[in-house]
């Protein structure tokens, strides 16, 4: 009678032998996708996963190149570099308490009360991308490697700690030829083609004014780079998930950059720069608006600049990091302007100096000659003419140029002609660039009556009487740079043959070799017959001999000199036409075999002589070595220009 229960139990046990069976089919499948998927990852990819594990433990590191170093023509090095430890961290992955803890750290062993921990966290937050080093401090090598040490062996509690050699550029004079050499700093939007176009880094240093700019990637006619710029490195470091080093993969050396031989002697820089300073100093005391000058020596053979002042000047490492606030009130002053160069950026008008070009002009066309005789009298000075400063009376060239007759050198260029006058300023160099390897030049005004008539409209777009003779004496809509000027000089100096100014004499490599070596290049040729050369240089020498402008400056030199003053109007609203006038000089000597030609002027200078002209005598002397005791100078004249 139990028969039932039996079999009811039986069935029991086959439906959970079958469930069993089910359940164990399910996980060997289970057991065999899983085996499948292992087989997979690690036998089938494994190359693919370990590319992968590896890249995440990798860290390329940039490695800064030296910048190549410039040197005066004597080889005295005027910029350079020394080796600094730049300090750096990366936080890549970091949690918000790990990079805290990481400031922390690092400010304890920095010791810096500038580069707190919150100044720490500052730089990181502020940085270009997460997966960049962040730069937390540049020090120089010396005195601080007992720090490095420290820290090197401290990395456990400084994860992702980075110290590069890496090197930092220095100007070992100073201030000296901060106007030519330029500076260095921070990549900023201006400079977006450089990292675009030619690899630049965010956080590289660049070229900005200067030679520093200009030659940052100087390229040869062979299309090779053999500018300043070098070859930046890169290292491969493999690194644990704390970003600390485990070793280095591998190290591709940076390349130095070219360095720079230039034509300008420091020791002739040096004293032109001086004495501008002291001069502008000077005039200051008793005429408040000097505020600044420059001045220019040339090779009058090659054109090569010997010299290039220009004041105020400024501290070229002051602009590496950006200008400090303390600075700012000084480098932003718009009536000093210490970083404009003034020497080839500020076109002025230049009184009259420019008479010796109008002489030239009327020789060269045969409007004026040796005989020519011209009378300076109030008979003489219609009313398109500008007053003479004196009555001289029957005067010829020479006479004239020593006393600055306005009268002599108005009817000269009158004779002359606009057209005539024109072509030899032009090929004087007057209104155009120079091509000087330098940033900011200008090309001054060259004025003549196609450029009046597209400037002035109606009746004032013609070209007048007048403004023949304002531009005669070196007045009226014209304007031009000391470098123009001085290249001007050098050009009636090397008989009419004007040769291009340039401040690069060659460009060396890391062993010295020459890679590049500049050509004197021939820009124009005036023709004049020899007689009428000799006509002008007569009349300049004229100039410092008694009865001269120049005779107080230049009176009994041990060296000829062939030179011309000029007082020149401002022509700005507002000035004083009685008062207010830039002082000019421009000379060369020796007058007789012509090696150097100088052009200086002093803003509100007032008189030339007493202005450029004794900049001009101090650099003559650091030029002839002569120490200032072999010449007379303070001889009495009462001629003035």
């Amino acid at each position: 009678m139990f028969e039932p229960l039996e079999v009811e139990q039986e069935d029991k046990y086959k439906r959970f032998g079958k469930r069993s069976f089910v359940f164990v089919c399910l996980l060997l499948l289970l057991f065999f996708a899983l085996a499948a998927r292992l087989f997979a990852l690690q036998i089938l990819n494994s190359e693919t996963y370990a590319s992968i594990s590896s890249r995440n433990q990798l860290r390329v590191v940039s490695q800064p190149a030296k910048r190549g170093d410039i040197y005066d023509r004597n080889m005295l090095k005027l910029a350079g570099s020394e080796i600094c430890f730049e300090i750096s961290i990366s936080t890549a992955k970091m949690t918000t308490d790990e990079i805290k803890e990481l400031a922390h750290n690092l400010a304890g062993f920095l010791k810096d009360p500038e580069l707190n921990e919150e100044e720490i966290i500052k730089k990181i937050n502020t940085r270009a991308s997460n997966y960049q080093p962040v730069v937390i401090t540049t020090m120089p090598a010396e005195n601080n490697q007992h720090l490095v040490a420290s820290l090197e062996e401290n990395r456990d509690k400084l994860p992702g700690l980075l110290i590069i050699e890496t090197p930092r550029r220095i100007y070992l004079e100073g201030s000296l030829a901060s106007h030519i050499l330029g500076q260095v700093g921070k990549i900023t939007d201006t400079d977006a083609d450089l990292v675009q176009n030619y690899n630049y880094l965010s956080t590289d240093l660049v070229g900005k004014a200067g030679v520093e700019r200009t030659m940052e990637r100087f390229t040869d006619t062979n299309g090779r780079e053999i500018g300043l710029r070098g070859k930046r490195g890169l290292r491969l470091l493999e690194v644990d998930s704390q970003n600390r080093i485990v070793r280095e993969i591998s190290n591709q050396e940076s390349v130095s950059g070219n360095s720079l031989v230039l034509t300008i002697d420091a020791d002739i820089q040096r004293v032109m720069e001086e004495s501008l300073a002291a001069t502008v100093q000077r005039l200051q005391q008793e005429r408040p608006k000097v505020q600044g000058g420059s001045a220019v020596l040339l090779d009058v053979k090659t054109g090569s600049v010997l010299a290039m002042a220009s004041y105020p000047d400024y501290e070229p490492e002051d602009f590496i990091n950006g200008i400090d606030s303390d600075l700012a009130a000084y480098y932003y002053d718009e009536t000093l302007k210490p970083t404009f160069n003034r020497a080839i950026s500020g076109a002025y008008p230049v009184g009259s100096t420019f008479k010796v070009s109008t002489a030239l002009a009327a020789l060269a066309c045969g409007a004026i000659g040796r005989d020519t005789h011209i009378l300076c009298d109030p008979e003489n000075w219609d009313n398109d003419k500008a007053k003479c400063t004196g009555i001289h009376g029957m005067v010829d060239l020479s006479q004239a140029l020593a006393v600055s007759c306005n009268t002599y050198a108005q009817d000269a260029g009158a004779a002359a002609g606009i057209d005539n006058m024109y072509e030899v300023f032009r090929q004087l160099g007057y209104g155009q660039l120079t091509g000087i390897e330098l940033t900011g030049e200008t090309r001054g005004l060259l004025a003549n009556p196609d450029w009046k008539k597209l400037n002035f409209k109606g009746r004032e777009g013609n070209w007048y009487p007048y403004d023949t003779y304002y531009m005669s004496i070196g007045q009226g809509y014209s304007y031009y740079t000391t470098l123009q000027m001085a290249q001007a000089m050098a050009t009636i100096a090397n008989h009419g043959v004007r040769m291009q100014p340039h401040v690069v004499d060659r460009i060396i490599d890391y062993e010295g070799e020459t890679v590049y070596q500049w050509e004197p290049r021939v820009m124009d040729r005036i023709n004049m017959s020899d007689e009428n050369w000799d006509v002008l240089y007569d009349a300049l020498q004229a100039v410092t001999q008694p009865g001269g402008t120049a005779y107080r400056t230049f009176g009994n030199y041990p060296v000829a000199v062939a030179a011309k003053t000029g007082t020149a109007q401002t022509g700005l609203v507002g000035d004083d036409k009685n008062e207010d006038y830039h002082g000019w000089f421009i000379a060369f000597a020796p007058a007789d075999n012509p090696e150097v030609a100088f052009a200086g002027m002093v803003e509100y200078g007032f008189h030339g002589f007493s202005s450029g002209g004794i900049v001009c005598k101090d650099v003559f002397d650091a030029y002839f070595g002569f120490d200032g005791t072999q010449t007379v100078t303070n001889v009495n004249s009462s001629v003035v220009e």
